[in-house]
């Protein structure tokens, strides 16, 4: 039987209620992102089971949590469907929108000590990304404004407004 903790699946294997399996996402992530739930397997177990980027991870105990996929969404645009050929890793949750941040901005818009930068740099690198590389800027940029372009609100973001500062309390 595979318990449910909220939207993400995660199964119980053997006697030991604390040998958690956070392998199972939803079959919509995989099929979102068109892998099988043996290569997200490989992926994990390629990267020791923890986030790519901050190597920490929630894969134990009732409360385990699944590493999300990471895709490049400049080869694909729409995050409901890849084409499975650009899955990067796997990273935790916070790892997943920090990178899109600084994708976005080139920056993050809180402050780091630069660890967890130069360890997304690293990861992006290892995958052949450089976020800062003008064309690549503008691909994000552009895909970034195709997105948002169907939300009822504007973006107040420094991509879409660049002269006007976003309010510290903006999530989008």
């Amino acid at each position: 039987m595979m318990p449910r903790a909220g939207p993400r699946v995660v199964e119980v294997r053997g006697d030991d209620p604390w040998q958690v399996c956070s392998l199972a996402l939803p079959v919509r992530a995989l099929g979102r992102h068109r892998i099988t739930a043996d290569r997200y397997r490989e992926l994990r177990a390629a990267q020791d089971g923890v986030c790519a980027i901050c190597q920490q991870a929630n894969l134990r105990g009732p409360g385990a949590v699944p590493l999300y996929i990471d895709h490049d969404h400049v080869c694909c645009p729409d995050h409901h469907r890849t084409c499975g050929q650009c899955i990067r890793g796997l990273l935790c949750s916070g790892c997943n929108g920090s990178l899109g941040e600084l994708e976005l901005w080139g920056r993050l818009p809180y402050g780091d000590d630069g660890t967890w930068e130069a360890a997304a740099l690293r990861y992006l690198a290892g995958a052949g990304c450089d976020p800062f590389d003008p064309q690549r800027r503008q691909a994000v940029e552009s895909r970034h404004r195709e997105r948002v372009a169907k939300w009822s609100e504007p973006c107040r973001c420094r991509v879409c407004r660049p002269a006007e500062p976003p309010p510290d309390d903006v999530t989008r």
